[in-house]
This record gives C-alpha cells, structure tokens and sequence, in this order.
C-alpha cells in the first residue's frame, strides 16, 4: 500500500516534464506575445513539431496553446498550428471547437494536408458522422458549423469531385 501511495505521489513529478514545454511557450506566449512565440517556433522546427503533436494528442493545455497560436501573423507556423488542430479535432472535437471562434471553425474542420485522397473522404465522412451520433455536440453552432465545413470539402474538392458519364448521343 506504501509503495502505491509513493508512486501516485510521484506522478504528477514524472508527467511535469512532458507538459514543461508548453508551459514555458505559455509564459513566452504572457510575456511577449503570439508573434514573438511563433518567430521562435519558427526557428526551433523540434519545439514546433513536439508542440503539433501534443495537439493532435489531444494535450488540453496544448491545444488551448495551439489554439492561441494560430492566430498570429506568421504564415508558416500558424498553418502548422492548424494543421495539428485539424488533427486534434478529429479526437477531441469538443474540446478543440470550445475554443475556436464560429469564424475559425471552416478553418479547422478540414482535411489534413497529409492525408490521401482516400483518407481525406474516409476521414471526413467518420467526423461527419461522429458530429451527428453527438447530440450535444451537433446542437451547437459550432459543431453544426465544423459538419457543414466537412460536408463543403467533401463534396466541392478534391476528393468531391466526381467523372460524369459521356452522354450518349442520339442516332
């Protein structure tokens, strides 16, 4: 029983070095702003890469981050904080949507740059389908919205795009 007791004792020590990163970008993010933190993760492609996949691990501290992050001004590092929500929303919707504006929501509720063609359909078609088994979930704006934004992409890119028939001619 001591042993356990010492072990729970010991893990909140052991997980404060896997969410340390994140806080120190949190205190940067207070102390010099959304700007400043993403010049430095601009630059430091490990901090931003470990900072993408908290995200999409659905981390609730990192995506409150993220979410912060990706509205600032630098192109390259605000596409790579959506492209981890984009991840993460697939997991976590309502975590993530909770802290998005309705205007971000298009933004987010798309399809990751990496998937396939096939994955794209298949993924946006099981989150479609998740926001509507979700009764709490599809009774907000915000969850109605990330659906729809889904169903645009699904049926007006890429992998909505359909080969019609040639129509036959008459004789």
């Amino acid at each position: 029983m001591r042993a356990i007791v010492l072990a729970l004792a010991m893990l909140p020590a052991a997980a404060m070095p896997s969410g340390e990163p994140v806080a120190l970008l949190e205190q940067r993010l207070r102390t010099e702003g959304v700007d400043s933190v993403n010049n430095y993760l601009g630059g430091q492609s490990s901090a931003l890469a470990d900072l993408g996949q908290r995200t999409a691990d659905c981390d609730t501290q990192a995506i409150a981050l993220t979410v912060k992050l990706s509205r600032g001004k630098s192109v390259k590092t605000t596409e790579a904080h959506r492209e981890a929500l984009r991840i993460a929303v697939g997991t976590c919707t309502e975590n993530v949507l909770s802290l998005l504006s309705l205007a971000e929501v298009p933004k987010i509720c798309a399809a990751a740059s990496s998937w396939t063609m096939t994955q794209t359909a298949r993924e946006l078609r099981r989150r479609m389908q998740a926001i509507d088994a979700d009764a709490a979930l599809r009774s907000t704006e915000r969850g109605r919205a990330c659906g729809a934004a889904y169903l645009f992409e699904l049926q007006n890119t890429r992998v909505g795009i359909r080969v019609d028939q040639p129509a036959h001619r008459a004789r």
